[in-house]
């Protein structure tokens, strides 16, 4: 985490909760489900007139790396302060988390009186969660009915200035979900929280104010601005461009933004507040969908079809209830692949990174993007729909295990990662070994050094290179 650190302090009370009937492995299991929409929050203070600064509520996931998918569905959210409290949201809003593993996202950025601020809180309607049995490797989907109510307690305040803050909080899942004596789960929400100021903030960044890729769908655009509406936030966000803003895909300029597009951005929040636009890239048009998540089963060589569990997704088909499901995705003749390398360096790595179809794998992370939406066919079983892809794009992803080797800062290395044998990679897979190349550029969070043997999270691209699993590495920090 970026200093300052704030550890914090949890109470849960649940009301009703589902149960949650299957065994998974030695002893962890449970979680999430999603539904919702969005809504702009508003701050519930004493005066009207007060300064306010802008904050921007981010949350990410400390790994539990034996599920595929963890989705949950936030009724509300509040910040705690000297001089009252700031809603975050008091509408639905669904989040997943594994496709957070390691990094932060936004789910607001609302304006916030400036004082200090000593807790949160925060209520879960539902969850859902998605993972491997370990003996049969069908994936099994259970529900978590709430509500759950978090109250969070700041170790120490968090001071509010001029400078905008970013608010982390960071949901350990390894730690939240128990097991009682009768073989059921249960889930007690465990939060570390960070707050960052604003200033060193980039899309490598996300505890300090970098967004990294955000997902959504283009609802405003101007000559020197557009507004996104993500799926998973509860507002939307409206980023500027400048002369550096790169357009890729299939836009090369602010011009040729549209209404309903698709967008994936990357940004920094500066120091009025604003969201400033690093990278825009589009490949969906108005009336298509993306649907990012991963790969649980490939069919054909070349392939012709994949499964992937659904962690992320944006279109006007889209639904927040396919968070979590499995989706089918039709590859044709003509469907294009590409690899996300905004962030990730794949020069002078000692090997050749393929990704098509015919080196596409279970266990990869991907973004499918149709031209329509979902063929929903009466949601039988586990499976959301099917989508046809015009265009796959294989994305980061995020893995924790422990290096053999010590890493430095600014250093080009490589290192085999050992993950958890119980994880969903190794269930899939039937390895738990990754290799994987630290560039020159690659972020370790905080800077320093971290030693052979310490457990780390692990963020970047993964191809399969002769028979081994490789990951090109954009982040590495000690877990």
């Amino acid at each position: 985490m970026q200093s300052p650190s704030l550890c914090c302090r949890v109470s849960a009370d649940r009301g009703r909760m589902g149960k949650i009937a299957a065994l998974l492995g030695a002893g962890l299991l449970g979680f999430l489900s999603a539904c919702g929409g969005g809504g702009m929050s508003s701050s519930s203070q004493t005066s009207s007139t007060a300064a306010t600064t802008p904050v921007q509520v981010n949350l990410g996931d400390a790994p539990a790396d034996w599920m595929l998918a963890f989705s949950m569905n936030i009724s509300s959210m509040s910040l705690v302060g000297s001089k009252g409290t700031v809603n975050v949201t008091s509408a639905s809003t669904p989040v997943e988390m594994i496709h957070r593993m390691g990094t932060m996202e936004p789910i607001a950025l609302v304006p916030a009186q400036q004082g200090t601020y000593t807790g949160a809180s925060i209520t879960i309607a539902s969850c859902n969660v998605s993972y491997l049995d370990p003996n049969t490797k069908a994936m099994v989907q259970k529900t978590i009915q709430g509500p759950i109510n978090a109250t969070i307690q700041f170790a120490s305040p968090a001071t509010l200035g001029s400078t905008p803050l970013a608010f982390n909080f960071d949901l350990d899942l390894e730690n939240s979900v128990t097991m009682d004596n009768t073989g059921n789960f249960n889930l007690s929400p465990m939060f570390h929280i960070s707050v960052g100021p604003q200033g060193t903030g980039s899309a490598n960044g996300g505890f300090n104010g970098g967004v990294q890729q955000m997902m959504g769908v283009v609802s405003g655009t101007s000559s020197t601005s557009f507004t996104m509406t993500p799926l998973q936030a509860t507002n939307s966000f409206t980023f500027t461009v400048n002369s550096a803003t790169q357009f890729l895909g299939n836009i090369s300029k602010m011009s040729m933004m549209g209404m309903g597009m698709g967008v994936l951005v990357s940004g920094t929040l500066q120091p009025d507040g604003t969201l400033l636009a690093t990278s825009v890239r589009s490949r969906m048009n108005s009336g298509g969908m993306m649907g990012g998540g991963i790969v649980t089963e490939v069919i054909g060589q070349p392939a012709t079809e994949l499964t992937l569990v659904m962690q992320n997704g944006a279109g006007a088909s889209v639904m927040s209830s396919y968070l979590s499901q499995s989706i089918t995705v039709d590859v044709a003749s003509n469907t294009e692949f590409e690899i996300d390398d905004d962030r990730v360096d794949l020069k002078s790595v000692p090997f050749t990174p393929l990704f098509d179809a015919s080196n596409l794998y279970a266990g990869q992370s991907v973004l499918p993007i149709s031209e329509s939406g979902m063929k929903v066919s009466g949601m039988m079983g586990s499976i959301a729909g099917t989508i046809t892809a015009s265009d796959i794009r294989l994305q980061e992803q995020g893995f924790r295990g422990t290096t053999d080797t010590a890493l430095t800062p600014a250093t080009a290395a490589s290192f085999v990662l050992t993950l958890n044998p119980q994880s969903a990679f190794a269930t899939l897979t039937g390895t738990n070994k990754i290799l994987v190349y630290q560039q020159t550029g690659t972020n370790l969070e905080n800077s320093t050094a971290i030693a052979a043997g310490a457990t780390l999270r692990v963020h970047g691209l993964l191809f399969r290179n002769a028979g081994q699993w490789t990951l090109v590495a954009s982040t590495i920090a000690a877990s």
